[in-house]
């Protein structure tokens, strides 16, 4: 399901959001009026709220899922997602007019044969009406609004398609010679090695200022604790060898083999003093919620202290403030913990954040200074190294620059408008200057003949596209039901 998601999911993108800004529109609190099934109007073609709510709902899945479940509501706010997600419909539905407009089509018959060609319908490598619906359930998604999605997809691919430029020859060899254009260098290589920074306590503490929230305590737990544990009493043996017998399961070693008891004797033994310990622990929580009793000691523990397991943090941080946990093993004795206070990450003080805010300082200003070396150095580079033609790709040409360290100074220098600079990568900077350069190489120019088409013919369509959205913003009338409030 994971692995073709992207064909169960309405398109809501097309290639020209990389080039159309957004600026027709204005976020907030989201308000339906007498078109409340509508979000918005593109000349003849509604936006519905139902598409607008389903497209919302994917991207943040998409967006969740990549920074590891974290994504909250206020922050895909911040991050503008359902504003991408209006704009993204509105092309989407200018491209529509457009379509309609030409007499740009899509049977029935185009849509079941997309349907039917989706891995995830298939069941042994042919399509299965049964896992069709069934994954459409599990997506809660009909029938009916999945196919028309389909068709939608379809029609603006269709109708992009057409648009699609070819490449002409003088073009492929003006793409070829900005892909592949050769220079000869004449370079330097600087190592912070090379670089003594002296601490200031007052620019220190400037950084530190212009840098707090850099600089954040991690949240931290207010944690009211009562300690019980085992009594100090000889274990009977008899009733050693019965728990082992009963959870051997939880005594192997790094192989997973179990162990035998006389290896995990002592072991076993902690274990049955717990369960011992367990109703004394029960009557202490009891005491505790009644307020019969008193908390041992209060604690302030970073969230993740490695005296609580996974598992009690994992209850901690789902537990609202007052609240009182049922006794949980800590070791080799039960806590009963009351959650009193949770304490949200601040910026930490000078004193506090010395040491990490004295690297961050050093490694900063070493990088200033390494690269004022280099670009000074620039000027001069007579009795520097004298490089052959190199290219985007000839990363095994600039010793002593590792192929990684050369790969990220070309793409830096063929970007780069000057003939000659510095340029930092880690911890060197490489000074540089253009001494020749030869526009196209014809050789590489055979050799990637096909790349350098399709990179062309992409940028013209995208090109064609951005000025396309252009025309048909001007032509069809937008209308946007959403309104900010805020």
């Amino acid at each position: 399901m994971q692995k073709h998601r992207k064909y169960l999911v309405i398109t809501i993108w097309i290639s020209t959001i990389a080039f159309v800004g957004a600026g027709f529109v204005g976020w907030g609190t989201y308000q339906y009026g007498s078109k409340s099934k509508n979000v918005a109007k593109v000349g003849d073609v509604p936006v519905t709220y139902a598409a607008f709510e389903s497209a919302y709902g994917n991207l943040y899945q998409q967006y969740n899922q990549a920074m590891g479940g974290r994504l909250d509501e206020a922050t895909a706010k911040r991050m503008g997602l359902k504003k991408r997600v209006l704009q993204s419909l509105v092309y989407q539905a200018l491209i529509k007019n457009f379509a309609k407009e030409h007499g740009i089509i899509v049977s029935d018959e185009e849509v079941q044969k997309e349907i039917v060609s989706i891995p995830a319908f298939q069941k042994n490598g042919h399509f299965d009406k049964s896992t069709y619906l069934a994954t459409l359930k599990n997506m809660r998604t009909k029938p009916k609004i999945f196919e028309s999605s389909i068709k939608d997809e379809l029609l603006i691919k269709k109708t992009i398609g057409l648009l699609t430029p070819g490449v002409a020859p003088l073009e492929l060899e003006a793409f070829g010679a900005a892909l592949f254009m050769a220079d000869k260098l004449r370079y330097k290589v600087f190592t912070s090695d090379q670089i003594k920074v002296t601490v200031d306590e007052k620019e220190l503490k400037s950084w530190w200022e212009k840098h707090k929230s850099d600089y954040m305590t991690p949240k931290r737990y207010k944690l009211a604790i009562t300690w019980i544990a085992p009594k100090n009493e000889s274990i009977d043996d008899k009733e050693i060898e019965e728990y082992y017998k009963s959870h051997r399961t939880e005594f192997t070693d790094k192989e997973g083999k179990i162990l035998p008891l006389e290896k995990v004797r002592d072991l076993v033994a902690k274990k049955v003093a717990l369960k011992h310990t367990k109703k004394e622990a029960e009557l202490a929580y009891i005491a505790l919620k009644k307020g019969k009793a008193s908390p041992q000691e209060t604690i302030v523990a970073d969230a993740g202290d490695s005296r609580f397991s996974p598992d009690i943090w994992k209850a901690i941080e789902s537990a609202a403030p007052g609240t009182l946990l049922k006794p949980k093993v800590t070791g080799d004795r039960y806590a009963v913990i009351q959650v009193a206070e949770m304490i949200l990450p601040k910026p930490k003080s000078f004193e506090e954040a010395y040491s990490q805010v004295k690297a961050d300082y050093i490694s900063k200003k070493r990088e200033e200074l390494l690269l004022a070396l280099a670009k000074k150095a620039s000027d001069d580079l007579k009795d520097a190294k004298l490089s052959d033609y190199v290219t985007r790709d000839d990363a095994d040409k600039l010793p002593p620059l590792s192929k990684d360290e050369a790969t990220r100074f070309l793409q830096q220098l063929f970007s780069s408008k000057s003939q000659k600079g510095a340029i930092l990568i880690g911890n060197k900077a490489v000074s540089y200057e253009v001494v020749e350069q030869k526009l196209l190489d014809s050789d590489k120019l055979t050799q990637y003949k096909t790349f350098i088409e399709q990179n062309a013919k992409k940028i013209k369509s995208d090109l064609l596209q951005s000025r396309l959205i252009e025309r048909l913003q001007q032509k069809y009338p937008i209308e946007i039901y959403i309104k900010e409030t805020e």
